[in-house]
């Protein structure tokens, strides 16, 4: 396999081809440290990931990894499922270091970094948790925003405050605080930042602020949070929708984001040398209902918020939609900022066939294996001699499993060749059903009599029954946890939150000179 040194890696992120940098290990290890640009795109999960983030076969593929089994791994796989054009770095992460360059820890790392500089540059403004308690205490009367996806958003909420997911926020949040001042808040940093500063970007006149360090930094100041609420800001009247709209058009516009038609979202993507990502923005459930043929669910918060997982591969042009001409040119103005090519496509559903779902492309079908169903697995628990096995998401896992099921990552499936597991029959089973065929597939190539559950967990939960008890087969690598879900008392949860945010806060200093960061901040002051 054609392998690439360091500095000619940093060569190829500086220069204007694409290029696919992709992280195999699983996400917990590659939250630790990593290249700043390589998304993490973890070996048990390529066949069902690869295709929809990197769709063109032919892209250039660097593959990163620790273990060069790994690397040769994730190449046989590429090359089977019809990739052309894979190598790996040379020396993986200790050699791009040994070359002077720089690893990064955490995840969303560019969008995590260009958020920190939008502060930077613009001073966005921003309330203390203390200062904003007492304005909320006092009764003054301020329009509360939360600008995170609704499962965080219930998991934990200020006292009084709406769900507002990002690229909302200019369409629902005038026409609610009318002329009241807007407090804006995420989780920590970034979308507290990006979702204060599209306000301000798009000329509302209200007094609008960034909850500084977010619900984390509200608590750590000793405020009560809420949890369970389920409250979305309600949309406008349609001169609402209007004014939102001429307001996020103008400002796309000004920083020379291009609105295409139909025939040239046709041309674009008939253009087989080039990747076109077309990103339907939108509320995940307006997404579901009803959608373009071909556009895949990106939340314009979350879009701007986590760009390496929606879009892996580098320098490729992005095309943006929604319903309402407001969600797309506001996230659309994010992404120009951030060096990407993007579109707006200024059409409507008119004469448009829509799609419901969002069907899963998967680099190439598991090799068959003996499926159960719920019946017949409850049957096989009661023998000693079977091993059930969750290959989901650890996080996933923790909240609920099927009873008797015994964690382990896909990528681990050759330990139950050896030791005590040796000689059992193992069931695999995962949330989609997916996941866990081309794990009993990896099983039986291994020689293991391997079955996987049919329809995956929900299907086998009325017989098998469901449990919150877990038992871990290996580490919870799979998976990077935030800051306060593993903390084992109140006291380490709060350092960790601190230590989060002093990540946050530090970034801004590790840009200098970072290949491929080209950056331009739009300079908007709050009047």
């Amino acid at each position: 396999m054609p392998r690439i040194a360091p500095l000619a890696l940093a060569n190829l992120i500086n220069a204007s081809d694409e290029l696919a940098i992709l992280d195999v290990r699983e996400e917990g290890v590659y939250s630790k440290s990593h290249l700043f640009y390589a998304a993490s795109l973890p070996l048990s999960r390529l066949e069902l990931r690869v295709r929809k983030e990197v769709p063109r076969l032919d892209t250039p593929i660097v593959l990163v990894a620790d273990d060069p089994q790994d690397v040769a791994t994730a190449a046989a796989r590429l090359r089977k499922g019809g990739y052309t054009k894979v190598s790996a770095l040379d020396g993986g992460n200790a050699a791009w270091k040994a070359a002077g360059l720089r690893l990064f820890s955490g995840v969303f790392v560019p969008s995590k970094a260009f958020g920190e500089l939008v502060e930077h540059a613009n001073d966005t403004p921003r309330l203390k948790p203390s200062d904003a308690e007492a304005v909320m205490r006092s009764g003054e009367s301020r329009l509360y925003v939360d600008s995170r996806p609704m499962s965080e958003f219930k998991n934990m909420s200020l006292p009084g405050a709406y769900d507002c997911p990002g690229a909302e926020l200019v369409l629902r949040a005038p026409a609610a605080a009318q002329d009241r001042p807007i407090l804006v808040n995420c989780a920590g940093r970034t979308r507290s930042i990006i979702g204060a500063q599209s306000l301000i970007n798009a000329g509302i006149p209200n007094k609008v602020y960034a909850l500084e360090n977010g619900t984390m930094g509200w608590h750590l100041n000793g405020f009560e949070l809420r949890h369970g609420v389920e409250a979305l800001l309600p949309m406008p009247a349609q001169e609402d929708i209007a004014t939102a709209r001429q307001r996020a058009r103008a400002l796309a516009e000004k920083l020379g984001v291009r609105f295409i038609d139909k025939p040239t979202l046709a041309t674009l993507r008939a253009d087989t040398t080039r990747t076109t990502y077309c990103f339907d923005v939108r509320l995940p459930e307006d997404y579901a209902a009803g959608h373009l043929p071909g556009f895949v669910s990106a939340p314009g918060g979350q879009l701007v918020q986590a760009t390496d997982v929606f879009a892996p591969v580098r320098n490729a042009r992005i095309v943006l939609f929604d319903v309402h001409g407001v969600q797309a040119p506001m996230t659309a103005h994010w992404l120009r900022q951030m060096g990407w090519e993007v579109q707006v496509l200024a059409a409507a559903f008119n004469g448009t066939a829509l799609e419901e779902g969002n069907p899963l492309p998967v680099l190439y079908p598991p090799e068959k294996t003996t499926a159960v169903d719920g019946t017949e697995l409850a049957a096989l628990m009661h023998h000693s001699q079977t091993l059930l096995i969750d290959v989901d998401d650890s996080r996933t896992y923790r909240r609920s499993h099927l009873r008797g099921a015994r964690f382990l990552t896909r990528s681990r499936v050759a330990e139950l060749a050896r030791g005590e597991y040796a000689g059992k029959t193992v069931v695999f089973t995962s949330r989609d059903g997916l996941l866990a065929q081309y794990a009993a597939a990896d099983a039986a190539a291994l020689g293991l009599r391997a079955a996987h559950v049919k329809g995956g967990t929900a299907a086998a939960a009325a017989m098998a029954g469901l449990s919150g008890e877990p038992e871990f087969l290996c580490d919870t690598d799979d998976a990077w946890y935030k800051p306060y879900e593993l903390a084992a008392s109140l006291a380490e949860q709060e350092q960790a939150m601190r230590d989060y945010i002093t990540w946050e806060t530090g970034l801004i200093d590790q840009l200098d000179n970072e290949p491929g960061v080209r950056f331009q901040v739009h300079l908007a002051r709050q009047a």
